[in-house]
């Protein structure tokens, strides 16, 4: 009320303004409900009795205006009264329907107010409702994200396993081939290798076969060349039919007769001291061309010196 009074200055002032004359009516007894008599109704009639004095009659005359303009002074005062009232009661009315207009706008404008709030907490609540809602469904889109993530990890994961599986065994394979081929490729360098080493050994003695058979003939050939020329170089000495003896002769690099030793003796010194002179005569010594046997000629060379065959 307070609140509407004082945005209402004007309104409070009539207010008070009414209240005055409200008092003031009531400290001078006016009542409202006296029905106002036109003048000249109801009079009594006054029986008097006709006196002839003029000054009497004047003053009757002037009291009678009197009254009358007394009267009607009352009857204004009345009217004013009267419509000085009706438009308090008007006024007091409107008044009235104003506050109450402004009242009612009062409610009205609380009410929408009240809406307002309402609405704005409606929507507050929505707008929390729609944010909870969202970030409930990024806590489900995260967590289906992270079960992704974990799905493709793990299959990627059984990928990973499965490769190296599948590498591990593309590798032991390969291993075992390779090995199966260092294997056979050892195997068959073995085979090559024993092959060549028979081959090698097989040639080795044909060589060794061959080179003794030339050493053979080589030795036949250079005993023999030997043995004619300690033949020439011999003086039979008497007594030596049937005789002979085996001799081992040193010699050196050109054929040198370095020393002649008697090793099986004929039994007649004679006989053998004639070999050993006719042998150191004889030198130089026909050598061999082989290598080997020019080894073997300088570490002694032995031979049977028989005359007779």
């Amino acid at each position: 009320m307070f609140a509407v009074l004082k945005r209402n200055p004007v309104a409070l002032g009539l207010a008070i303004l009414l209240h005055i004359a409200l008092a003031v009516f009531l400290i001078f007894e006016i009542d409202w409900r006296d029905e106002v008599k036109p003048i000249g109704a109801e009079v009594e009639v006054v029986q008097a009795r006709l006196v002839e004095d003029p000054a009497i009659e004047q003053a009757a005359q002037q009291e009678a205006a009197e009254q009358a303009r007394q009267a009607e002074r009352e009857r204004r005062q009345v009217e004013q009264a009267q419509r000085q009232a009706a438009l308090d009661k008007e006024r007091r009315q409107r008044e009235q329907e104003e506050l109450a207009r402004r009242q009612a706008e009062e409610r009205k404008r609380a009410e929408l107010e009240r809406k307002k709030e309402q609405e704005k907490q409606r929507l507050a609540e929505l707008k929390e409702k729609q944010w909870l809602e969202a970030q409930k469904r990024k806590e489900q889109e995260r967590k289906k994200a992270e079960e992704e993530a974990k799905r493709k990890a793990e299959e990627e994961r059984k990928e990973r396993i499965a490769r190296e599986k599948a590498e591990a065994k593309r590798k032991a394979e390969q291993e075992r081939q390779e090995r199966i081929a260092r294997e056979k490729a050892e195997a068959e360098r073995k085979r090559k290798a024993a092959e060549a080493k028979a081959r090698a050994a097989r040639e080795a003695e044909l060589a060794a076969q061959f080179a003794a058979e030339q050493d053979a003939s080589e030795l036949r050939r250079v005993s023999g060349l030997i043995k004619a020329k300690v033949e020439r170089n011999w003086l039979r000495p008497p007594g030596s039919e049937g005789r002979k003896c085996k001799v081992n002769v040193r010699l050196g690099q050109s054929g040198t007769v370095l020393s002649v030793r008697v090793i099986e003796s004929s039994g007649n010194g004679a006989f053998d001291r004639s070999v050993e002179a006719a042998v150191y005569k004889a030198d130089p010594l026909p050598m061999p061309r082989s290598e080997r046997l020019l080894g073997q000629f300088r570490r002694g060379v032995t031979f049977i010196f028989d005359p007779s065959s």
